[in-house]
């Protein structure tokens, strides 16, 4: 049995700057999309773990939610973020 698996891929334009610092965080033998896919592994499990750390006032409550339900791409429900004043 053979088994074709094509994965289509996209080129990027980063400045020299951002590709020397992706340098310095690559692992020997880790591809840019491996790379990829750890940091932002990561920076959900951080984001995750501090949600709910801050003690909010009413105003940041609203410009911080009103701008992440207002963002195209991903259509939030309030099923998706809990309840907010």
């Amino acid at each position: 049995m053979y088994m074709c698996i094509h994965m289509t891929s996209k080129n990027i334009s980063i400045t020299e700057d951002v590709y020397n610092k992706l340098m310095k965080v690559k692992r020997d033998n880790e591809s840019f999309s491996e790379l990829f896919l750890r940091l932002l592994k990561v920076q959900k499990v951080n984001f995750e773990k501090s949600f709910g750390a801050w003690k909010l006032n009413e105003q940041e409550l609203k410009e911080i939610w009103g701008d992440i339900l207002n963002r195209s791409g991903r259509k939030w429900k309030k099923s998706d973020i809990g309840e907010f004043k």
